[in-house]
């Protein structure tokens, strides 16, 4: 099932890879061949480092957009996971928002993706620690403040 949710975003056009991501840093679905796994866990990565950031300033961030490598990204955050989609055309970004919103909702209720979860448990403000932030990094930080 979980992974019928992914393939049905993957198939939007324009969409070109969908990945589960635990705070962690850990895949847990991924979806397009246009992105390595390597490179999803390191967009991740960017994108925990920011939402742990924003965390200690108490302002809660549910999704970002960026443009980024001639491609779109939208992340959807929630308790303990994110669902990272890259795609090329910024037109189906209302469709995605809603339904990124169903699919955490639907994962939610998945016994398989909870018990994952679960094992996932971390820290988010433990990505602040990992070294030091690049220029691409406080550049993206800037614009959520």
């Amino acid at each position: 099932m979980p992974e019928k949710l992914l393939q049905e975003i993957k198939e939007i056009d324009s969409v070109e890879a969908v990945a589960v991501i635990s705070f962690k840093g850990n895949i847990w679905q991924q979806t397009g061949a246009t992105v390595t796994a390597e490179q999803m866990k390191m967009i991740g990565s960017y994108l925990l480092r920011m939402l742990a950031i924003k965390s200690k300033s108490k302002q809660r961030i549910v999704h970002i957009e960026l443009h980024w490598l001639n491609r779109f990204l939208i992340a959807r955050f929630s308790e303990g996971f994110l669902i990272v989609t890259l795609f090329k055309k910024a037109d189906i970004l209302s469709l995605l928002r809603i339904t990124l919103n169903v699919t955490v909702a639907s994962l939610l209720e998945e016994k398989t993706f909870l018990k994952w979860l679960k094992k996932e448990k971390y820290n988010l403000n433990l990505h602040i620690q990992k070294g030091q932030f690049d220029e691409q990094e406080l550049g993206l930080i800037s614009k959520l403040v």
